[in-house]
């Protein structure tokens, strides 16, 4: 199933120069919608692709932890130690590289998995900065104009390690997006 509208046109027989124009207005067609609807659900079936297996997914990447792949040594050195790992984190790694210098080892794109989650999960809408807060911040929040808060954001004191008692540990904090459009704060 191609889900381009323009090649799906020239290959139900429509002329090249008119493709883009008749696939446009096949897609707003209701019968074509929901043949489209069918076979997406055929194509999710049949490769046993489900929602929730894509959350988990992105989740596996958002929240990886380089921690988890690297052991230090009796000199205090960082190397790679994948002894005893749960073989599920493995999917985080994006590469190995093993060369003279030693092994390199990069984990997927971290910032765009957890972006791409929370999009998923509603949490941030494009054209807006959504900041999702833990609910003892938010009397804390209230009281921060944007610069503030970025400042607050950036010096890490809503980390879940940073000193105080900002956050109970493990909890996720906060997360920012911002995709533009900044709010106005009223003096």
């Amino acid at each position: 199933m191609d889900l381009n509208a323009s090649r799906s046109a020239r290959d139900a027989g429509y002329a090249a120069k008119s493709a883009s124009v008749e696939g446009s207005r096949l897609v707003a067609n209701a019968e074509v919608q929901a043949e489209i609807t069918r076979q997406r659900a055929i194509l999710m079936e049949q490769s046993n692709v489900t929602p929730e297996k894509i959350v988990a997914e992105l989740a596996s990447l958002a929240f990886a932890d380089m921690g988890d792949f690297i052991g230090v040594d009796e000199r205090g050195l960082p190397h790679l130690d994948l002894t005893g790992i749960n073989p599920a984190k493995l999917k985080a790694i994006a590469s190995v590289t093993n060369n003279d210098a030693g092994t390199t080892i990069k984990l997927h794109n971290k910032h765009a998995a957890l972006v791409t989650l929370a999009r998923t999960l509603g949490m941030v809408q494009d054209g807006s900065t959504n900041v999702l807060i833990q609910t003892h911040d938010t009397v804390k929040m209230k009281a921060l104009t944007t610069e503030e808060l970025r400042l607050a954001l950036d010096s890490g004191v809503f980390d879940a390690d940073s000193a105080g008692d900002s956050l109970e540990a493990g909890s996720s904090g906060l997360l920012e997006e911002s995709t533009g459009a900044e709010p106005r704060h009223e003096a």
